[in-house]
C-alpha cells in the first residue's frame, strides 16, 4: 500500500486544519480502473473439418443438372469374345446412366452494430469475429451432411457393408482383428486405392490393439507404430489433421471434429461405430475411367470458388445502424460409387 502527502488548504473536520499536512493511503482500486487486457483473447477452435477431403468438391455453374456414369458392367462383366473364323462378331454396348443433382443453399449472417465496432478495443475485432463465426457454422453443417451420407449403410451396396458382432469389436472383443477388418473393406471394394476414415476413439482403439502392434512390428519393428502414435499426439496438440500409414494396408485418416448434440454434450461428428473405406482419386473424372466413393457438386457462384462472403450496411437498425455480414455456399454431396470402398459398423462398443 502506497501513501500520498497532501497539505490542507482549509480546515477539514475529521482530517485537520488549514496548512496541516496529512497522508492518504492509496489502494489498488484508487489507481486502477479494470478494463479489457490488450494481450489476451481466448476462444475455442473445432478440430479441422475434413468433408472436402472425403467428398471432393466439383464446381458447377448451375443449381441442378445431370452427371453421367458408366455402368460397372463395362469394367467387370465378362462377355463372349471367342468365335470361329466365319462366325458372327460378338458385340458389346457401353452402358451409362444419368443422375440428377440439386444443390442445397446454406447461408447465415451476423449483424455487427456500428456502436459495437466503435466501442471495440484491444484485440477484439467484431467484424472479423462475426465473419469467422458464419464460416464455421456453414462448414459445420456440411461436415454433418457428408458424414451422415457416408455412414448411412443403406447408401452403400449391400455387398460393401460389414457389421461386427460383440466378439469382434476392437476395444475388447475376444475375436477382434482390426487389420483383417480393414483388409476386408479393401477386398470388397470394386477398385482402389482405399483410404480409411475413423474418429479418434476408434483410432485409439486401433493403435492399442495387440494385433495391430504385431502387424507394425512385422514390417519395421516398434518404430513404425511409435511413429504413428507420435503423429496422432502431435496432431492433437496442434489441432491439425491426424493421418498415419499402415504398412501393407494403406493410410488412415482421423476425423476429430466435434459438435454439441441436442443435450449440449460434445460428440464426434463421425460416430465411433464406423470405419469407412473411401476412394478419392485426384482431380475430376473426365474420361469415364475413374470414380470416387462420393463427390460434392458445388455451385461456383460469383466468386468462382464456391464460397461467398458479402457485407452490406443496414441504416435503420439501432441508433447508428450497422453492418450485416453474410456467408453462403450451395452444394450437395452424393454417393457416386457405392461399390468402391466400404463401411464397417459396430467397431467400438
Amino acid at each position: 500500500m502506497e501513501k500520498i502527502e497532501l497539505t490542507l488548504a482549509t480546515d477539514l473536520p475529521g482530517y485537520g486544519v488549514a496548512g496541516q499536512k496529512v497522508e492518504l493511503a492509496l489502494t489498488p482500486s484508487d489507481v486502477h480502473v479494470a478494463e479489457e487486457m490488450s494481450t489476451y483473447l481466448a476462444g475455442y477452435q473445432t478440430p479441422n473439418f475434413r468433408a472436402d477431403e472425403v467428398s471432393p468438391p466439383v464446381l458447377v455453374d448451375v443449381d441442378t443438372d445431370q452427371y453421367r456414369t458408366f455402368d460397372s458392367d463395362d469394367a467387370f462383366k465378362r462377355v463372349a469374345v471367342k468365335g470361329g473364323p466365319q462366325g458372327a462378331v460378338p458385340e458389346v454396348d457401353p452402358k451409362t446412366a444419368m443422375t440428377t443433382y440439386k444443390v442445397v443453399d446454406r447461408y447465415v449472417g451476423a449483424f455487427v452494430p456500428a456502436q459495437t465496432e466503435l466501442s471495440a478495443v484491444k484485440l477484439f475485432q467484431p467484424r472479423a469475429a462475426a465473419s469467422r463465426r458464419c464460416k464455421r457454422a456453414i462448414l459445420l453443417d456440411r461436415e454433418f451432411d457428408v458424414w451422415s451420407l457416408l455412414t448411412t449403410t443403406g447408401n452403400w451396396n449391400s455387398n460393401n457393408v460389414t457389421t461386427l458382432n460383440a466378439a469382434q469389436k476392437w476395444n475388447g472383443g475376444a475375436d477382434s482383428d482390426p487389420i483383417k477388418d480393414l483388409q476386408v473393406i479393401r477386398e470388397l471394394s470394386a477398385q482402389g486405392p482405399v483410404e480409411y476414415w475413423m474418429n479418434e476413439v476408434v483410432a485409439n482403439a486401433f493403435v492399442r490393439h495387440d494385433k495391430v502392434k504385431d502387424h507394425f512390428r512385422m514390417f519395421n519393428g516398434d518404430a513404425a507404430l511409435a511413429g504413428a502414435i507420435a503423429n496422432m499426439n502431435q496432431a492433437n496438440e496442434r489441432q491439425r489433421f491426424i493421418d498415419f500409414a499402415i504398412p501393407g494396408i494403406g493410410t488412415v485418416h482421423v476425423s476429430a471434429a466435434k459438435a454439441k448434440d441436442a443435450s449440449g454434450v460434445l460428440q464426434y461428428i463421425l460416430g465411433s461405430s464406423f470405419v469407412l473405406g473411401i476412394v478419392t482419386p485426384p482431380g475430376v473424372p473426365t474420361d469415364g475411367e475413374e470414380i470416387a466413393t462420393s463427390y460434392t457438386f458445388r455451385r461456383k457462384g460469383p466468386s468462382g470458388v464456391g464460397f461467398e462472403a458479402r457485407e452490406f450496411y443496414i441504416p435503420n437498425r439501432g441508433p447508428l445502424g450497422g453492418t450485416m455480414l453474410v456467408a453462403s455456399m450451395a452444394d450437395i454431396a452424393v454417393m457416386t460409387g457405392n461399390i468402391v470402398g466400404g463401411i464397417t459398423s459396430g467397431v467400438v462398443a
